[in-house]
């Protein structure tokens, strides 16, 4: 699903036990985001950092599923991963809390190269992950579909993971490294799931 976060479009392509697989373009005009320079047509590239924790940090000290919503009943993430498209965050939720060091299965640096792209919004792959707050919403009103176009993106991205993960553990993942507690950019959270023919091993 292509999800907003942070200014930017992420897309998962895949996550299994070896790497997670995904598309990552900038910026999406975000109300509250920082606007790039537009000075000599803006820099050749961005540079971002992506951590992952598996399992999802706790939320204010509750479990990470606090305050997430399927079909008017807490999300339960045993029954629930197969219907991702349909959960929904009430209103007012704490953001993720910091990792715990143990649990951080990848961070790393990353390059977004300036490209322009058009990206659908939600993207074709609608019920891969989810986010894990209420955040803005592109779309115009009453419309279920947009699209935006980014001068940053890529499609290729595969990253290892430091620490092995395993089939059906739960990952979330931040472009802000999970801080501060009051950020309100949104995280990414989803099941590990099969390899594909993208995976490195």
């Amino acid at each position: 699903m292509t999800v907003w976060s942070s200014d930017a479009t992420f897309q998962l392509t895949g996550a299994c036990i070896h790497s997670l697989r995904f598309a990552f373009g900038a910026p999406v005009g975000y109300p509250q985001g920082v606007p790039l320079t537009d000075e000599a047509g803006g820099p050749p590239a961005l540079f971002r950092r992506i951590q992952a924790a598996s399992p999802p940090p706790t939320r204010g000290g509750a479990t990470w599923q606090t305050g997430m919503i399927l079909a008017k009943q807490p999300f339960d993430p045993e029954t629930g991963a197969g219907k991702l498209a349909d959960v929904s965050c009430e209103e007012g939720i704490p953001a993720l809390d910091a990792p715990e060091l143990g649990t951080v299965v990848l961070d790393q640096w990353f390059r977004v190269e300036k490209r322009q792209h058009v990206v659908d919004f939600p993207g074709d792959d609608q019920g891969n992950c989810m986010i894990s707050i209420k955040y803005w919403d592109p779309r115009p009103k009453g419309q279920l579909k947009t699209k935006a176009t980014v001068a940053y993106y890529d499609d290729k991205y595969v990253m290892k993971w430091s620490r092995p993960v395993k089939a059906g553990d739960w990952v979330a993942v931040s472009f802000d490294a999970f801080y501060p507690p009051e950020r309100d950019s949104a995280d990414i959270i989803f099941p590990i799931g099969s390899c594909d023919d993208r995976c490195p091993s």
